[in-house]
């Protein structure tokens, strides 16, 4: 690959959702940004020298500030090709809940546009922008079009396999925790001198983001025993009856209750069926039931480390 500068930039908040960290690569010949979820001061201090943008994924802090970049060419994952509007997203996001999911988007998140791409990238390929050049991941976990990026300098950027003390979200139709740990542990199996990710401020070492890696898999675990412990003797549940108990979301933020129960019973209809394939619940014809089992036999979900 050629050699560049990368930038860190971290979103308003230290990064967190609704906003997103951005990089910024410069070299002799380019500047190019990467997602524009960073904030309307930081994308003002940068928009003015970008010759490119790269999308990662099109969840909604990752692309909030795309309308502030004006005439930019713009590469994304070929899978996101087939959508072109805010209500395309939110269908794909959340169908029952669709209209809910473009107000928030719109107003708490800042989504004003969605990118149309000039080029779109295949899952593995580089991307070569002028002298530079970027290997794309796939790590689809979190949503089949979700890219890992390896940067100039043995730079990855983890995007959101984040690191953070929430853990992973695989919230959507598309997402799949089983995949998510498969990722994570691809994760572990790339060489590099520095990692960051889309919503932790810290640049980590190759050490403290193994150690990082390691931890945020085993939320995971973490939840799925928290949905377990939520079930009640005899009690039949689905994900939208255990929705609500704080196993996911310990609260819901006013305005967006609704959309977020929606979000937490997705998470945990996601884990019910893994629950049951290790034998600490039972599928009935209305949910699931407990039976006996303990914190072993979900050591199953969480190889990674």
């Amino acid at each position: 690959m050629s050699s560049y500068r990368v930038r860190f930039i971290v979103g308003p908040n230290r990064g967190r959702f609704p906003y997103s960290n951005c990089l910024l690569l410069e070299s002799a010949m380019a500047s190019i940004l990467v997602d524009s979820g960073c904030g309307a001061q930081n994308l003002t201090a940068v928009k003015d020298g970008i010759n490119a943008v790269i999308y990662t994924h099109y969840h909604p802090d990752h692309i909030s500030g795309h309308h502030m970049l004006g005439r930019v060419r713009v590469y994304a994952p070929e899978g996101e090709m087939p959508y072109k509007s805010l209500e395309d997203l939110a269908r794909r996001f959340a169908s029952t809940h669709y209209k809910e999911w473009m107000e928030f988007a719109m107003s708490y998140v800042g989504v004003k546009t969605v990118p149309i791409a000039d080029e779109y990238y295949k899952p593995g390929e580089d991307v070569c922008i002028r002298d530079v050049c970027i290997k794309t991941i796939p790590a689809p976990g979190h949503l089949k079009t979700h890219t890992i990026l390896e940067l100039s300098g043995s730079h990855i950027h983890l995007t959101d396999i984040d690191l953070t003390s929430f853990g992973p979200w695989y919230a959507n139709p598309e997402s799949d925790p089983l995949q998510f740990i498969a990722d994570i542990d691809l994760a572990l199996s790339l060489d590099a001198r520095l990692y960051t990710t889309s919503h932790k401020e810290e640049e980590f070492s190759p050490d403290k983001a193994r150690e990082a890696l390691v931890r945020y898999s085993y939320r995971i675990f973490e939840v799925a025993w928290s949905i377990y412990n939520s079930i009640g003797p005899g009690e039949e549940v689905t994900g939208w009856n255990l929705a609500g108990r704080g196993v996911v979301y310990r609260r819901y933020a006013p305005g967006i209750e609704r959309l977020m129960k929606y979000f937490e019973a997705m998470m945990i209809d996601k884990l019910l069926p893994i629950l049951h394939a290790v034998g600490c619940i039972e599928r009935r014809r209305k949910g699931y039931v407990k039976r006996g089992c303990s914190m072993s036999d979900l050591k199953i979900l969480v190889r990674v480390g």
